[in-house]
């Protein structure tokens, strides 16, 4: 993992990223820090983070198989509605349930040194889906460590990177072409900094800042992105707030700033042989977390139903079609 972030750096990064240590640990919060010792960087993944990543990594497989199911596999036009209703009730409990178990289970992954490799919905990831699951996951701690590798060469932990003061005009420059500029602009310094290091995150991941850009850089940068923003809100119940001493802003001024470079950076690119296309796929994300955004709500909001698969399907399908005339128009 730390080697494929050295492949897609800058050159000037790579003497240094080759004096950064990762590592696993069992103490601490479920998350993941950067600090420096003497003249080397550390990065320090929690266990608790990576069990997080699985878990998300499984639940996002099954609400994106349940997309799949629905679009080639049942006939929507049958004419038993009854056996029609059975079929979609199923699938929609597929996707909802263990949306519903992850929320109930949360406080297992906040205890430190919480290990929780046998949840069940590890258990129930669809088998035709194993492969896109390990690779989810894997790049939901790939984002993770690429976000605390750039608070290293943004110069947050040491200011002794060089190119420190290049990188941040670089993310900067991102940060207004997506539209954010005021949003960050009006964060805390510590705040700034968590989202620059979530900027060059981005960008390192899908190539952008090596040159080698593409379609598969991209689709790997966004799974690990909102999968990694979206755990890292439940575990902490950081969806929002109003508070401007946190260290870290909420959600949702993370998810809009990432949201709005992963538009500046693949607007432009063609669709897929399947039509597919990386704002296809934030779509899909952004269906996934809110159903995991109204599950949380509903606990703490009695006037707030359950989500159900079948309204968030029904939603997909109808910003599909706005996406599809954006990619036409550009």
């Amino acid at each position: 993992m730390m080697d494929d972030l050295i492949h897609l750096s800058p050159n000037p990064w790579k003497a240094t990223l080759r004096n950064i240590f990762a590592a696993r640990v069992a103490k601490g919060d479920a998350n993941a820090t950067a600090w420096s010792f003497r003249q080397s960087g550390v990065v320090e993944i929690n266990y608790g983070f990576t069990n997080a990543a699985m878990i998300y990594a499984a639940l996002f497989m099954q609400y994106f198989d349940a997309i799949s199911t629905i679009a080639s596999e049942v006939d929507l036009s049958m004419e038993d509605s009854e056996v029609l209703g059975w079929i979609l009730a199923e699938i929609d409990q597929g996707v909802s349930e263990p949306i519903l178990l992850a929320e109930s289970s949360r406080e297992l992954w906040r205890r430190e040194g919480a290990i929780f490799v046998g949840h069940p919905s590890l258990a129930d990831v669809p088998r035709r889906r194993l492969d896109s699951y390990q690779l989810a996951a894997a790049a939901t701690e790939e984002f993770a460590l690429a976000h605390e590798i750039c608070h290293h060469m943004l110069g947050h932990t040491e200011k002794t990177f060089k190119h420190a003061g290049e990188i941040e005009k670089t993310v900067i420059s991102w940060i207004r072409r997506a539209g954010s500029y005021d949003l960050w602009s009006g964060l805390n310094a510590s705040q700034k900094e968590e989202v620059q290091a979530d900027v060059a995150a981005f960008l390192l991941m899908s190539g952008e800042l090596n040159g080698t850009f593409n379609r598969g850089l991209t689709y790997k940068a966004v799974s690990g992105s909102m999968l990694a923003l979206t755990a890292l809100a439940h575990i902490s119940e950081h969806w929002f707030s109003d508070d401007q001493q946190e260290s870290h802003p909420d959600f949702l001024d993370r998810f809009s700033v990432v949201s709005g470079i992963i538009v500046g950076l693949s607007t432009g690119l063609p669709r897929g042989g399947k039509g597919d296309h990386p704002l296809g796929f934030l779509l899909q994300f952004r269906g996934f977390i809110s159903m995991v955004l109204q599950t949380w709500i509903s606990k703490h909001d009695n006037s707030v139903n359950l989500p159900t698969f079948l309204n968030t399907f029904s939603w997909l399908l109808d910003e599909g079609a706005d996406i599809d005339n954006l990619l036409d128009e550009a």
